[in-house]
């Protein structure tokens, strides 16, 4: 998948794999901008961008966004929940900051 560099400024291709090791290593954010507004199970939350970084080696975190506004909830997956929960595939547009 293509992932745009706001930082280098370049569009990179990427596996999620590889996003995953950005987060870890590098300290990198991703931003998933996704094609619709998504709703959590319950209908407390609705937004249309994440944002993931990771806390350590294990543990992640994800800030959301609705209308360019973000919200004041977030998140914490481990390495497991990400296996499910982190799916750049899904998302229309994938960035790097």
């Amino acid at each position: 998948m293509k992932a745009y560099d706001t930082i280098n400024k370049v569009e990179l291709e990427v596996t999620t794999q590889e996003l995953l090791r950005l987060m870890k290593e590098e300290n990198r954010q991703v931003d998933l901008i996704l094609p619709e507004k998504k709703t959590d199970s319950d209908g407390y939350l609705t937004w249309d961008e994440e944002h993931w970084s990771s806390v350590d080696d294990r543990r992640f975190i994800r800030y959301y966004t609705l209308e360019g506004r973000q919200l004041r909830d977030s998140t914490t997956h481990n390495i497991y929940d990400v296996r499910t929960d982190f799916l750049p595939e899904e998302a229309k547009e994938v960035r790097l900051s």
